[in-house]
């Protein structure tokens, strides 16, 4: 009896302690240093989890991983190594509504942004969240129906159009508190 004790109890244990070594980790480019100074007030603002992380583009959703952070890397890696640069254009909002109560800056068409967000889901053996991929960075969440409009409003005037060159995809994972980090 005491040996199947220990045996259930090792079995338990075990089996949580898998559970517990699923991390959650996404995939995202941050904007640079000036254009997250343009578009951090608004975020502030009109985003209820700004503080969480700092202003990006996100490549591959929020997921859960059992692999180990260097299995993980060397999939992202294999997938990323050629693309060493991202040009990406920045141009007036977009919103996500009635589905998600969501404003955003809007990324123009980059098919090798689109590619790669494909590309990384299937090696990553998971599942396409959304089939119509829209690469843009959150200005706004959780704005009732009946206050888009405002919002979109008092937010347009701040967001011109913008270029930069991404010359990294980071891989980020929250931190007690929840806050992101790479």
């Amino acid at each position: 009896m005491e040996g199947n004790r220990f045996y259930m109890y090792n079995y338990y244990y075990e089996e949580n302690l898998e559970e517990r070594r699923q991390n959650k980790y996404a995939l995202v480019i941050y904007l640079p240093e000036e254009l997250d100074r343009i578009i951090a007030p608004l975020r502030e603002r009109f985003d209820p989890i700004y503080n969480l992380i700092a202003s990006h583009i996100t490549i591959v959703f929020p997921f859960e991983s059992r692999l180990s952070l260097d299995d993980l890397t060397g999939t992202i890696e294999g997938v990323i190594q050629d693309e060493t640069q991202f040009p990406i254009e920045l141009s007036s909002i977009e919103d996500f509504y009635p589905d998600y109560p969501v404003i955003c800056w809007k990324v123009k068409k980059n098919d090798r942004l689109i590619n790669l967000y494909y590309r990384l889901y299937s090696y990553l053996g998971m599942p396409i969240p959304h089939k119509d991929y829209h690469p843009h960075v959150t200005v706004a969440r959780e704005i009732s129906d009946y206050r888009v409009l405002m919002v979109k409003e008092k937010i347009v005037p701040y967001l011109p159009d913008e270029q930069f060159v991404a010359t990294a995809v980071d891989l980020i994972t929250p931190l007690s508190g929840y806050k992101w980090v790479s």
